[in-house]
């Protein structure tokens, strides 16, 4: 099916958030030209006739305006590379849809993206490199934080070395096929305040990881990490922690919030004691 057959068939489905700028028009004139080439590549169907050049763009059929927030929403099969034509957009969720394939490279043309959502699809692959490249995705010492959202599809690979350099906001990976080291996706001068990337196979040694302070949530459940959990994770103010069903050992550090979850956030590990586990 051709990809202007298939907008056809979604378009009444789409949920675009366009970028307003400062002015009474809410509209972004370059995003407004992307709009009405697709539709002329869709020979104007019926269904457009409120897509005219000489109105505002977030009233046409189909579309919504929102300060700085792009949406796309209601879209199945690969991601198209035509998306990157909308350069101002900062918010992109696809999730909960059919998307096949792999993630893009192309994504990291979007240089003003800042919320990524791809969970809940069919992808598969790796995650590209390019997903670090983009300005906007919060490397440390920015003032941005990316939200990255992947989970629930069937990724494989290792995670992109550049990671390391990215300071996520908020990072989920979880329920995936990803191996290798996460412990890049951490840090201690990084601002990241909730990590989830249980049920993958990742494996890399807990005991040498830096957290940062501002941590909140932390799900690493499933996977194949060793080693133990230090000291500095007991100074953290965690309001969730779960690392079940992994080959962790050692006693669990007394203080912090660490003895307030319940036991099931560190059984079925390889040889874990101390409390909230029975002695």
């Amino acid at each position: 099916m051709s990809l202007a057959r298939l907008l056809l068939l979604v378009l009444p489905l789409l949920s675009f958030f366009l970028l307003r700028p400062a002015s009474a028009i809410l509209c972004h004139p370059e995003d407004k030209e992307v709009l009405l080439c697709i539709k002329f590549s869709l020979d104007s169907p019926y269904l457009l006739p409120s897509w005219d050049p000489d109105t505002d763009c977030c009233y046409w059929y189909g579309l919504k305006c929102h300060r700085k927030t792009h949406r796309l929403s209601n879209f199945t099969g690969p991601i198209p590379e035509s998306f990157t034509k909308l350069k101002y957009l900062n918010f992109l969720r696809l999730s909960w849809l059919n998307l096949t394939g792999p993630i893009p490279s192309f994504l990291g043309q979007l240089k003003n993206l800042t919320y990524l959502n791809l969970s809940f699809n069919k992808l598969t692959g790796s995650i590209p490199d390019s997903l670090s490249t983009i300005p906007g995705l919060g490397y440390k010492n920015s003032n941005n934080n990316l939200y990255l959202i992947l989970s629930h599809n069937s990724l494989s690979g290792e995670l992109p070395a550049s990671f390391v350099g990215v300071d996520f906001g908020k990072l989920d990976l979880s329920r995936n096929r990803l191996q290798g080291d996460a412990s890049l996706v951490f840090g201690r001068n990084k601002s990241t305040y909730y990590i989830d990337i249980s049920r993958n196979q990742f494996e890399f040694d807990l005991s040498k990881v830096d957290f940062n302070e501002s941590l909140t949530t932390l799900d690493m459940n499933h996977n194949k990490i060793y080693g133990s959990i230090s000291k500095a994770v007991a100074g953290l103010e965690l309001q969730f922690l779960n690392v079940s069903y992994n080959r962790l050992c050692g006693e669990i550090p007394v203080g912090g919030r660490l003895q307030s979850f319940d036991y099931t956030a560190y059984f079925h590990n390889r040889c874990f004691c101390g409390a909230p586990l029975d002695s």
